[in-house]
C-alpha cells in the first residue's frame, strides 16, 4: 500500500512538473543565468542584447552562463527553441514585476547579482561575474 502510494504521488509530482514547467533551482550551484526579459519575446531590444552576448559563446562557457529570453508567459533556450522553464514560476520565483525589462543576472546560488535594463554590454556582466568570489576559485583551480 506504502509503494502504491508513493508511485501515484510520483506520478502526480511528474505530471505537475511536465504541466506548470520547471523553476530556476535546478541551475542551482552548476550554472549562472542570464535571463533577457521584455513583455514579447520578439522585442528590439531582447533580440540586439541577446545577440550580443551569443558572439561570445566562449566567454559564455567559460563562467558556466546560460542564457535565456524570456517573457511573462513564455522561456526560451539560447537558440531559440522553447524552454522547460515556467516563466510564471520565475516571475514569481524571483519577484519580477510584471513590466520588468531588461536582463537579470542569477549567480551559481540562485541569487540575483545583477539586474540592468537595456541595453547592456556583455563585459560589464562578465566583470561583474569575474569579480565574484566563486568564479575567483574557479579561476584559480583551472589554472592548477
Amino acid at each position: 500500500m506504502k509503494f502504491l502510494k508513493f508511485f501515484i504521488l510520483t506520478i502526480s509530482l511528474m505530471a505537475y512538473s511536465q504541466t506548470f514547467g520547471q523553476d530556476l533551482d535546478s541551475y542551482k550551484w552548476k550554472n549562472r543565468l542570464l535571463l533577457f526579459v521584455a513583455q514579447h519575446i520578439n522585442d528590439n531590444a531582447l533580440s540586439a542584447n541577446l545577440n550580443a552576448f551569443t558572439k561570445e559563446q566562449k566567454k559564455l562557457t567559460d563562467r558556466d552562463l546560460v542564457l535565456f529570453a524570456m517573457s511573462p508567459k513564455k522561456v526560451y533556450n539560447q537558440d531559440n527553441s522553447k524552454s522547460n522553464l515556467n516563466a510564471e514560476l520565475i516571475y514569481k520565483q524571483l519577484k519580477l514585476a510584471p513590466d520588468f525589462e531588461g536582463v537579470l543576472l542569477i549567480g551559481k546560488d540562485g541569487g540575483i547579482k545583477l539586474t540592468k535594463a537595456y541595453p547592456l554590454t556583455p563585459e560589464v556582466v562578465f566583470d561583474k561575474i569575474d569579480g565574484m568570489p566563486m568564479r575567483q576559485s574557479e579561476m584559480r583551480s583551472r589554472k592548477d
